[in-house]
């Protein structure tokens, strides 16, 4: 019932601001970048910022609407996964459509010049695998940094490695395709490590539920198929 009032809630957004001229500026920064298949992708060199963020809220397209935008800009965190679709629902309206989260395997190809060798897993019994490299992994603490204040690939995204992670559009369960992907309990975020978050968690590091070392902050970027 929840997933169908939530649909029908981000129906009517789209409905009711169809006929809102088309916003280049949620594109005319995206670079552009040749996936591993040979496909292009348009990718958000930075996270969504606050100032981004505090838009929809004001258009009414957010109801999430946390502390007004800082000076300098920083990447909008402490939103879930029902929260970032609310975003998605107006950003696209805004812009004519295509916007979206990148999945799991797009996000290690953004990030592959970035990407370190693994650590020996702790336990190699499978019955353990979800905890096999806890405690080994990398979680950059501190305040946030403004966006951009990481660094940037040859491709020209940033802050892959910050201390801010992403929501992926990927399932972290099987059996959630097709006709019931939308039921899907926990999404796959990646950052400096990967970790799976439930749909409603707006910050793993206080309290909320996480598979693997909890992420310091949880924001999101945008893509859209070149």
């Amino acid at each position: 019932m929840l997933r169908s009032a939530i649909a029908i809630f981000l129906g009517a957004i789209i409905v009711s601001w169809a006929g809102v001229p088309h916003d280049a500026s949620l594109r005319e920064n995206m670079v552009l970048v040749k996936m591993a298949d040979g496909q292009t992708l348009h990718v958000s060199p930075v996270e969504v910022t606050t100032a981004d963020w505090a838009r929809c809220v004001n258009e009414k397209g957010c109801a999430h609407g946390p502390k007004a935008p800082a000076a300098t800009p920083l990447p909008m965190t402490g939103v879930n996964w029902f929260d970032v679709n609310e975003y998605l629902a107006w950003a696209n309206a805004r812009s004519g459509g295509g916007l979206r989260l990148p999945t799991q395997d797009e996000w290690h190809w953004l990030n592959r010049s970035l990407a370190k060798p693994k650590t020996a897993p702790l336990f190699t019994d499978p019955r353990l695998a979800w905890a096999a490299e806890y405690g080994q992994e990398k979680t950059p603490g501190g305040p946030l940094r403004h966006s951009g204040g990481f660094t940037k690939t040859p491709d020209g995204i940033s802050d892959l490695d910050g201390n801010v992670w992403e929501w992926t559009m990927s399932c972290a369960a099987q059996g959630f395709e097709g006709k019931d992907a939308s039921y899907c309990p926990a999404y796959v975020v990646e950052g400096e490590h990967e970790a799976t978050i439930p749909v409603f968690v707006r910050n793993s590091a206080a309290g909320g539920c996480a598979t693997g070392t909890p992420p310091t902050y949880l924001g999101f970027r945008l893509v859209s198929d070149g």
